[in-house]
């Protein structure tokens, strides 16, 4: 008993470690987004300004530093998913850090507005490398019940960079604020040489031996025979074992997933986080509050980190469903109350909002923090199959950065064409347009096998009423199929559970190329 206990601990600390590891690229991340609302007032100031020859910057250009990232981004997105299936997600583990490295040593060491651009533009590649690789290794690694709590790391690591590059960009200079950016990737760098690679990757890789390895490093064990059961159940699922095809992304459960990532997607952009994070200074300047504007900005990234504290801690306590929907009705409100704060500022520049616009933010970003901000990824793990996940989260990441570029770049303009408070209203009405599609399309996760989701996902309104059909999609699938390859020398019988193939001396395999060569 001693040592089954002594096991489980080890495996939790080592999942733990290597969910923090990942997830430093995802706190670079956080670093990233926060940086320009730090630093842009001293760019705009003449007097302050770090770049050569006493050079600032106009609206304009602060606008292309703060969406350039989310344009690389979209570029990224069409390579980092496929890099992961590749060639492993600890190999792209180093490549979304990579970028972050260089940019950061850019920016120490030539300081114009051309050497700023492209120190922003390599930041977004990486950006969009975190929001791919980081959630998929994670939830590969780690147990069921594990899987909620280290999946909300993604959020509470992000949060956490942003708190972190606030503080030193109001404690110290231009160039040790870089440091202190570039000394996380070295970190980085340094520790996730001693992460094994992903068990489901290596599986998918025919490299058995491997998974199995690894598989017993997350779990504590000390032989292959303690994971044995765990790693048959991993090999049994098709969908971790053969490579996807067009057929599958077509299937209704799967198109369904990527519609509810396309809103859930869509309701993270349109929440306004990115404009809230990467102009947090400016937003609290015309605002009306009389509150130091940097003051509020830390206690903003305070808030945010210990919103997505209690999150890694709850989120496996209650549904999916009910932390997203109240979570975007409160984003809502929060978002409707900030924007009604810039409409009596505008109406009357003498009110004094007080304390209103930071209890406005800071309810904004817990709410962010506990349910739209961290539950859509820990769904994409749970609704995507294993074989199509990247390339669905890849559509996934490309659709928000595009979204997410749009909605940066258009703030200065549209703030002048609907004034500041008409964006906010416009972000606030979409958010509560997200709560009743999350009720009626998106099934609940928690607690659900990936059959039980699966099933659920074949229904447009998966709600109570229909669970006589679900029954029947049950029983229906429950019925093998028969398939013959490879001229009819490999029969593949398929059901919910696993995936047989027979070659011609009725000896069973896992795969059918095993079983065409036993027919050889």
């Amino acid at each position: 008993m001693h040592n089954i206990i002594g096991s489980k601990f080890k495996g939790h600390c080592r999942q733990l470690f290597a969910a923090i590891t990942v997830n430093l690229v995802t706190f670079s991340f956080g670093i990233y987004t926060g940086w320009s609302s730090t630093v842009s007032p001293i760019l705009k100031n003449s007097t302050l300004t770090p770049l050569d020859h006493g050079q600032v910057l106009t609206e304009n250009s602060i606008s292309w530093a703060c969406s350039w990232g989310m344009l690389s981004a979209i570029l990224g997105t069409f390579f980092w998913g496929m890099l992961a299936d590749n060639y492993g997600r600890k190999t792209t583990g180093f490549l979304t850090m990579l970028p972050y490295l260089v940019s950061w040593i850019i920016l120490l060491v030539v300081k114009t507005e051309t050497a700023l651009m492209v120190a922003r533009f390599l930041g977004g590649m990486g950006a969009s490398g975190a929001a791919i690789n980081c959630p998929m290794y994670v939830g590969e690694v780690s147990e069921e019940s594990m899987k909620a709590g280290l999946g909300s790391l993604f959020i509470l690591m992000y949060n956490i960079g942003v708190l972190y590059v606030y503080v030193f960009g109001v404690k110290v200079n231009y160039d040790f604020l870089n440091v202190a950016c570039l000394a996380i990737s070295v970190l980085f760098m340094v520790v996730w040489w001693y992460v094994p690679e992903s068990p489901i990757f290596l599986i998918q890789k025919n490299r058995m031996d491997e998974a199995r390895r690894s598989l017993m490093w997350f779990r504590g064990k000390d032989n292959d025979k303690e994971v044995s059961e765990e790693m048959d159940s991993l090999m049994r699922h098709s969908d971790q074992t053969t490579k996807a095809t067009l057929a599958d992304y077509k299937k209704r459960g799967t198109v369904k997933a990527l519609l509810i990532g396309l809103v859930f997607q869509a309701g993270t952009q349109f929440s306004g986080i990115n404009i809230i994070l990467m102009y947090t200074v400016e937003i609290f300047n015309k605002s009306g509050s009389t509150m130091s504007p940097h003051s509020c900005t830390i206690l903003v990234g305070v808030v945010q980190v210990i919103g997505s504290a209690i999150a890694s801690c709850t989120v496996h306590r209650a549904g999916r469903k009910f932390f997203l929907m109240a979570t975007y009705a409160v984003t809502a409100m929060a978002l409707i109350t900030i924007g009604s704060c810039f409409y009596a500022n505008k109406v009357d520049s003498t009110i004094n909002t007080g304390m209103l616009p930071v209890l406005s933010l800071s309810v904004h970003v817990i709410a962010f923090s506990l349910g739209l901000g961290m539950v859509p990824y820990i769904i994409y793990t749970e609704v995507f199959p294993a074989n199509v996940r990247n390339i669905c989260m890849s559509m996934l990441m490309f659709f928000n950065n595009v979204l997410g570029f749009v909605i940066i770049k258009a703030y200065p303009s549209m703030s002048d064409a609907l004034h500041i408070s008409g964006y906010f209203w416009l972000f606030g009405g979409v958010c509560l347009a997200v709560v009743p599609f999350t009720y009626l399309f998106v099934p609940e996760t928690k607690d659900k096998t990936y059959d039980e989701i699966r099933r659920q996902l074949l229904l447009w309104f998966p709600d109570r009423r229909h669970n006589d059909k679900v029954a029947e999609v049950a029983k229906a699938e429950k019925a093998a199929a028969v398939d013959q390859v490879d001229g009819g020398n490999v029969v593949v019988v398929e059901a919910s559970e696993m995936k047989v193939c027979m070659g011609k001396d009725q000896s069973c395999f896992s795969t059918p190329q095993h079983a065409r060569d036993s027919v050889k």
